[in-house]
């Protein structure tokens, strides 16, 4: 049991990237599908990772989709100002740190309920987001340096893109802040016991608001990569988005009510949607089929959650 418990997001992983090699007769596995899937995972990949200790807290950020695409908005706006590419990303990476704050001032100053709080936020960062795109366009596009396309669509080391290495190293720190660090510790303490965590002198307000900063920055990063994918500013790109790292979250053993998961289960779930919904794509399945899969997906998650690791912590 110890062992399906710790290895089967890894199990289901290879099932899945089984199943669809076989069904599209070997086309999945091959290197430009491999580094398709690798390219467009950056940004779930960013935000689950650091939305995983999150909620391990306790707490939860639906506001990433829209972060994600005010965020993209806001860059492609500089990057048509002629500001440099890579002093615009560190701008934008302070920036969805403040949003992340908003959140965090919602929830551990004005005690509202995370889920409230951040559906709120996420309206609201999707309204601004709109307000920025000119009329009679949809998108923020034209004049934009050749460079930015670059940072998500340039081929920098085996045919990946700057975007994909600087995922995979901010994925180690995060792992290194869950398993040493005091934050990745404290979210444990929180999640476990809230009440317990302040009466141990865990400043419990602290931490959350540092964590909810960090899944805002991990937000715009993704938002600064995908602009740079479409090299224009869409305040809808980041939609749905939040549903798929909670699935993810979820999927890799998080409990929605804290206290236990992982990063890097998180991650490799991640690739677990991703991976369903290219192959679903590759063999021919229409669009809703990868959302009826995912739904299915979604239950089977909070039934890993409420039900089989439940039994298995016994």
């Amino acid at each position: 049991m110890k062992l399906l418990k710790r290895f089967y997001v890894l199990v289901l992983l290879i099932l899945v990237v089984g199943l669809f090699t076989i069904l599209s007769k070997g086309k999945f596995l091959r290197i430009p599908s491999i580094v398709n899937i690798l390219r467009v995972s950056v940004p779930t990949v960013l935000i689950a990772s650091i939305a995983t200790l999150l909620m391990i807290s306790g707490n939860v950020d639906l506001s990433v989709g829209g972060n994600l695409g005010l965020t993209a908005c806001v860059f492609a706006i500089l990057m048509q100002s002629g500001i440099p590419f890579y002093v615009g990303l560190v701008m934008m990476v302070l920036f969805g740190c403040v949003l992340g704050m908003v959140n965090g001032f919602f929830v551990t100053k004005l005690n509202i309920t995370p889920v409230i709080a951040t559906l709120a936020t996420m309206s609201l960062f999707q309204g601004i987001g709109k307000l920025l795109v000119t009329p009679g366009s949809d998108i923020i596009k034209g004049n934009m340096p050749e460079n930015m396309n670059a940072f998500a669509r340039g081929k920098l080391f085996l045919g990946l893109p700057l975007s994909v290495f600087l995922t995979i190293a901010l994925v180690l720190i995060i792992i290194y802040f869950q398993r040493r660090s005091v934050i990745g510790k404290y979210s444990v303490a929180i999640g476990g016991n809230k009440t317990a965590a302040q009466l141990s002198g865990i400043n419990v307000t602290r931490i959350v608001w540092i964590l909810y900063a960090l899944v805002g920055a991990a937000a715009a990063l993704a938002g600064v990569g995908r602009g740079s994918y479409m090299q224009a500013g869409d305040p809808d790109s980041g939609f749905g988005i939040e549903v798929d790292v909670i699935i993810a979250v979820l999927l890799g053993g998080t409990s929605f009510f804290g206290g236990e998961g992982s990063v890097v289960k998180s991650v490799t779930a991640v690739y677990i949607l991703i991976c369903l919904t290219k192959g679903l794509t590759m063999i021919g399945m229409q669009p809703f089929w990868a959302m009826f899969i995912k739904g299915l997906v979604f239950f089977a998650a909070l039934l890993l959650d409420n039900i089989i690791l439940k039994k298995l912590k016994k």
